[in-house]
């Protein structure tokens, strides 16, 4: 996946998170304070009015400096300082091969600013589980993203928001980790 190939996935987001806006916000309703719809829809607006770079590695530092900068909330710097962090391993084109090592620097940087190490009901379940599979040779599908996402629902939240549902947070998906899969599918999508 070339520079323009990602840009192109990455402003096809805006119509995602425009379609799901109501299913994020009424999970975040759940455990959480009901914007991350919104502002995930605010994020990748953005994304598809602003977006530039001529390689990988400037188009992942202009989505994650977007996001920074529209995005409140917890997510926008979790997702901003993620994005800014692929950059810096970003190579000419994200293949097979080294798509590992991106989602690896994005495992990183939520767990490095979100203070997470996973089984705590948060986006992080999803990324470690995708960088994970991509460690064993595996591409992880659609399916699989949506299932680590699903995962979550079982969790006792410990961090966050959610973490003041305690128990009550069973039964529903993790808002992060749901907007993840979408975010991720768009990095994983145009790999062969």
């Amino acid at each position: 996946m070339n520079a323009q190939e990602l840009t192109t996935n990455l402003k096809s987001l805006y119509k995602v998170f425009e379609e799901n806006e109501e299913l994020l916000t009424n999970l975040d309703r759940e455990i959480g304070d009901g914007d991350h719809g919104v502002n995930m829809l605010r994020g990748f607006k953005a994304i598809d009015e602003k977006l530039s770079g001529d390689t990988v590695s400037d188009v992942l530092k202009s989505c994650g400096m977007t996001l920074m900068s529209v995005i409140g909330g917890a997510s926008g710097p979790l997702y901003g300082f993620s994005f800014v962090k692929m950059s810096q391993v970003a190579e000419e084109e994200i293949t097979r091969d080294n798509i590992g090592n991106l989602i690896e620097a994005f495992k990183d940087a939520i767990a490095s600013r979100g203070q997470v190490s996973g089984g705590e009901k948060t986006m992080y379940d999803v990324i470690s589980k995708v960088s994970d599979k991509l460690n064993a040779g595996e591409l992880p599908t659609t399916d699989d993203l949506q299932q680590f996402a699903d995962d979550t629902k079982s969790m006792i939240a410990t961090k966050g928001r959610a973490a003041y549902f305690k128990e009550q947070s069973v039964g529903t998906i993790d808002p992060g980790a749901q907007s993840s899969v979408w975010v991720l599918d768009a990095l994983l999508s145009g790999v062969s």
